[in-house]
């Protein structure tokens, strides 16, 4: 094949990657801020359609409309996202919980196996929580940033960060009430 013969092929996916880009980008965005916060979501944005322009030769107009199509490829992203966001939790929650055991360790293996199961449930309740509450939640409790701080951050009111903290932790206390 020469070289003028593959470069029509890649303009044409070039070219109907960037039209998708035109009328979706807005709305994967909005997908993707709707989950993980605005910060993240121009990455993930910006992911899907490197993505669809590596994959385009995958793409099937038989299967679905290229809305979908997208979606399907920033949900991936996403759920990726996900589960390095909850390995990063789970490490630092490890890190910040372990602690020197001195003598016996079977004395203290009952505490052990209750605070890793309350671990497992502070977890599971932070990753349950919308990605813009997480985010407060993280600003304040592990970053140490206080109501000012956090709201310069997110740029909201440090009133709307404290009603949302005081939700979040009545929210959190009721999950766990519920789990006992």
């Amino acid at each position: 094949m020469s070289r003028s013969d593959t470069t029509p092929l890649d303009r044409t996916a070039s070219t109907v990657v960037a039209g998708w880009f035109d009328e979706h980008v807005a709305t994967i965005h909005r997908f993707a801020a709707r989950r993980i916060g605005e910060h993240g979501a121009s990455d993930i944005t910006a992911d899907t359609f490197r993505i669809a322009l590596e994959r385009f030769d995958e793409f099937d107009p038989d299967r679905g409309h290229e809305r979908a199509w997208l979606y399907g490829i920033a949900s991936n992203l996403l759920r990726r996202h996900w589960r390095t966001e909850e390995r990063r939790l789970r490490a630092r929650l490890r890190s910040t919980t372990s602690r020197d055991v001195t003598g016996d360790p079977l004395v203290t293996v009952d505490a052990r196996i209750d605070a890793e199961r309350e671990v497992n449930r502070v977890i599971s309740a932070i990753g349950g929580l919308d990605p813009d509450d997480r985010e407060l939640l993280i600003l304040v409790v592990w970053e140490q940033l206080s109501s000012s701080e956090a709201a310069r951050v997110l740029g909201i009111p440090a009133g709307t960060v404290r009603s949302r903290l005081n939700r979040i932790r009545t929210d959190l206390r009721h999950q766990q009430g519920e789990a006992e």
